[in-house]
């Protein structure tokens, strides 16, 4: 069988992924107005999710890499604008990731490893923004969970709820089902050590959310030095603001998934110094 060259497959696989989202009518849908001094417009809060960005120490350029990546994708999404019915798309906001669209290498996993490619680090912006849509009753058209999870215990989003992004194959898509307007905003705080996302809108959120991320099955590891993986099953259930008593109304679960994340070498040794699972800040903001 002729082979075929890596570079064309990917061309080949991102026409095919498009093809499908053409078909589904995302494109005509997606938000495109990105205005931050529309901000006073947009003054309810509906949801915030705040992550610690992960310092490896002793790889200094790689943690400068990966805080650049953040910073040039927050720069394509700050301030978006989603109105009724409009779609977010993690990659219909953020350009191809190549040295030539101004992105660097960064930590990226791959095949079950832990190695470094041009854009790493983006699922940190990609996993931000989706807790945040989540919070805020968005619905939740395609997310996909990382086949790993080599933080283990040091990890910053609770597993179930975090959301890879690969260009051409991987995407994050949201829509805002709502009949209010709604600003997305996305900061990147080096000074904080943080990414914070969260959902403003012209008037308040007409729901109120619930969600449950849990680990439901281990996946023992096979070989020594790695970590278990595990089944998480995340779930998220919505309730009119206009309940009389939101304690005995009968909530709609309007979300559930399963992620399964196979076992695999810890991304921090031992001797390291790296971001808990205390550390984890996410909030859900309603009025």
């Amino acid at each position: 069988m002729l082979a075929i060259h890596p570079a064309i497959k990917r061309e080949l696989r991102t026409c095919l992924t498009y093809g499908e989202t053409l078909l589904k009518g995302y494109p005509f849908c997606y938000g495109r107005q990105q205005d931050m001094t529309q901000a006073g417009c947009y003054t309810y809060p509906w949801s915030e999710f705040v992550t610690p960005i992960p310092h490896r120490p002793g790889a200094e350029q790689i943690n400068a890499d990966r805080l650049w990546n953040l910073q040039q994708a927050a720069q394509h999404i700050h301030g978006l604008i989603l109105l009724p019915g409009q779609l977010f798309g993690f990659w219909n906001r953020v350009p191809k990731p190549t040295l030539r669209n101004g992105f660097r290498a960064g930590p990226a996993f791959k095949r079950g490893k832990v190695t470094t490619d041009v854009g790493g680090g983006l699922c940190l912006i990609s996993t931000n923004v989706f807790n945040a849509l989540l919070l805020a009753g968005c619905e939740i058209l395609e997310r996909h969970h990382h086949s790993m999870d080599p933080y283990g215990e040091r990890r910053f989003f609770p597993l179930g709820r975090d959301a890879m992004v690969y260009h051409g194959y991987r995407d994050l898509i949201a829509r805002n089902a709502t009949a209010i307007p709604v600003q997305l905003r996305l900061e990147v705080l080096p000074e904080l050590g943080i990414v914070r996302s969260s959902l403003w809108g012209n008037a308040p959120c007409p729901v109120l959310v619930k969600l449950d991320a849990r680990i439901t099955a281990t996946i023992p590891a096979q070989i020594t030095g790695q970590m278990s993986g595990y089944q998480a099953l995340a779930q998220r259930w919505v309730l009119p603001m206009t309940s009389n008593n939101p304690e005995t109304a009968a909530w709609l679960q309007d979300y559930s998934t399963i992620s399964s994340y196979e076992p695999c070498a810890p991304y921090y040794r031992e001797n390291e110094v790296a971001v808990s699972q205390a550390d984890l800040v996410a909030t859900s903001v309603t009025t």
